[in-house]
């Protein structure tokens, strides 16, 4: 039993590190930014909100995890470990703690010991605050070591009162550029059409 407990934990380490480095990368590139700015735009969080995204960035978060994933697998070789429901045992607590309020209005903080290890709700609804001081931060889903250990968290000390959306360099809000699913599909294409052509004068 500890050795797939153990294995549970290690897996859902690195099934998380992908993501993280996924989703910063998707923050920090001009031309992938459009595909999540989709998930981003979202001005009411609801869980749902954890599927409000372009198909392009759940293709290419899925083709990077499952590579690292298959290499690890390679060298490991076929390993079973610790599952309930059939998911991984430590994603099925981290959701039973209140991982699925990530996207809502549900303050709940895990303090500022436990923040450093796992991503609170109330983390993860800063990261989609639209102020300036919460720009780029808490990039990680489950585990928020992640973020402790490339300098990209933000703990909050108490109850923060969050407008969501979009906002431009100083904070103003942008107004709603995917209010229907064509133009959530299209205009992130059309915007990094425009960023190549940028690149090319």
């Amino acid at each position: 039993t500890g050795r797939f407990v153990a294995l549970a934990v290690l897996f859902a380490l690195i099934q998380d590190f992908c993501p993280y480095w996924v989703h910063r990368t998707h923050h920090e590139n001009q031309l992938l930014w459009p595909l999540h700015k989709v998930h981003h735009s979202a001005e009411v969080l609801t869980p749902i909100t954890a599927y409000r995204k372009h198909p392009l960035y759940d293709a290419i978060s899925g083709l990077f995890s499952s590579f690292v994933v298959g290499v690890v697998f390679l060298f490991v070789g076929g390993i079973d470990f610790w599952k309930i429901a059939g998911a991984n045992a430590v994603y099925f607590f981290f959701n039973m703690l209140g991982g699925n309020l990530r996207h809502s209005h549900v303050w709940v903080s895990f303090g500022p010991v436990m923040s450093h290890i796992f991503v609170s709700p109330a983390m993860h609804q800063i990261h989609h605050s639209r102020e300036q001081r919460h720009y780029d931060r808490n990039y990680g889903e489950v585990f928020a070591i992640w973020d402790w250990m490339f300098g990209t968290i933000y703990i909050p000390k108490e109850h923060e009162v969050i407008e969501y959306g979009l906002s431009d360099e100083h904070g103003d809000r942008i107004q709603q550029p995917h209010d229907s699913l064509r133009n959530a599909l299209t205009v992130p294409l059309k915007e990094i059409g425009e960023e190549i052509a940028r690149r090319r004068v």
